[in-house]
């Protein structure tokens, strides 16, 4: 059996395979099956799609393009082992054989390996658990797949998309849209979310066999906390449209995912109380690059030169009740939690612009990059509307 693979490759952060099954987008909005965080690569930028017997890739009317053997391409059919850049992220196309022998390890797997330069455990026959030498070994490991047959891993094997990330890696954050589940293949990664002052509350750590994503899952919401590696981890993803399909084949498997469901939210339900922290963003949040203005209500003991300034900023992330900024600018070093601003935020254009007071709710500075958490306040009805079109707009298909 003739399989495909997408593999992406960002430095040494992160590098992925996808196994194709059909159409797959490309981009920076969260909507796309591939979001690449990156300003070079348009919201809706690319996809890869089989037609008429042969898989290529398209470009959607991206501002950059895709870049194929130095070139800008607006199409192109794929063969194995074809590289394309889009923004700063390398492509590789790749076509494999089906293996039959289970003492083998999955193509996948080995496919990934490969893409990487990376021996993973799942292949080290030294490991002491054999699981291990298949994926296989490693969904049948974790608790929701533990009841599934030899057959039905195999199926399994073939819609799971593989990450390798580095030490401390944020694989999302709290607020973030999303659906996917992810299984620790190896690794450890941390469960935690931030204060209004921006200190981290560390929720859980989770091993190899692990699980998280569940709560975003079944309940249709924002991520409800943050995520990051530990240490190197190999992780799997299965998308909440296959999630759900397979949901619906088995059972048990919806049955075991809504236990530790309940578990987790009493946990960190509890946790988040002794700690007096409450879920900070329950709506959608894109990481979004937008260009904003804002000046500084006046205030005692504030320089002039500082209210009368209009600082120019850009977002880090924005949702229906509040945006991160990052700045640059004269007298930095006073801004402080509580202060109120007044901004003006440029949405693409079809949205428009919003204009809306806002309080800083904590402050973080990294060498001359200031970083601004703002609650939204008194945002007129217009403005509200324009940034909910537009934020709906983005992650209308994830709910």
């Amino acid at each position: 059996m003739q399989r495909f693979y997408l593999g992406l490759k960002r430095d040494k952060l992160q590098k992925s395979i996808y196994p194709l099954e059909g159409s797959l987008s490309i981009g920076r909005s969260a909507e796309n099956d591939i979001t690449l965080v990156d300003w070079e690569v348009s919201r809706t930028h690319a996809r890869v799609s089989f037609q008429k017997g042969v898989w290529v890739v398209e470009d959607l009317g991206s501002a950059n393009g895709i870049i194929f053997a130095g070139k800008r391409v607006s199409a192109k059919a794929l063969k194995s082992g074809d590289r394309f850049h889009i923004g700063g992220t390398e492509f590789i196309f790749m076509e494999e054989s089906g293996l039959e022998d289970a003492k083998k390890p999955s193509d996948t797997i080995r496919i990934f390996a490969s893409l990487i330069k990376y021996q993973t455990p799942l292949l080290d026959p030294n490991r002491q658990n054999s699981g291990f030498l298949r994926l296989q070994g490693a969904l049948l490991s974790t608790p929701i797949f533990g009841s599934l047959a030899k057959k039905e891993l195999r199926d399994l094997e073939d819609i799971t998309n593989l990450h390798f990330f580095d030490t401390g890696q944020l694989i999302f954050r709290e607020g973030d849209p999303g659906r996917s589940i992810y299984l620790i293949l190896d690794g450890r990664v941390k469960v935690f979310t931030k204060d209004y002052q921006g200190n981290e509350f560390q929720l859980a750590t989770l091993g190899s066999n692990h699980f998280f994503g569940e709560m975003a899952f079944l309940t249709g919401k924002p991520r409800s906390s943050a995520v990051a590696t530990v240490e190197e981890s190999l992780l799997g993803e299965i998308s909440y449209n296959n999630m759900r399909r397979l949901m619906m084949r088995y059972p048990q498997v919806k049955l075991v995912l809504m236990k530790y469901y309940k578990e987790r939210v009493e946990d960190s339900r509890k946790k988040r109380a002794q700690a007096n922290i409450k879920e900070r963003r329950q709506q959608p949040r894109l990481k979004e690059r937008l260009l904003v203005s804002f000046g500084v209500w006046p205030m005692e003991n504030l320089p002039a030169e500082m209210i009368n300034h209009t600082y120019k900023a850009t977002s880090s992330d924005i949702s229906l009740s509040g945006i991160m900024l990052e700045v640059m600018g004269p007298a930095m070093e006073v801004f402080r939690a509580g202060f109120r601003l007044q901004l003006e935020i440029q949405l693409p254009a079809r949205f428009g612009v919003v204009e809306t007071e806002a309080t800083i709710r904590h402050v973080s500075r990294d060498k001359n990059i200031l970083r601004l958490g703002l609650d939204f306040a008194n945002t007129e009805a217009e403005d509200k509307k324009k940034l909910q079109d537009f934020i709906y707009g983005q992650t209308h298909n994830i709910e």
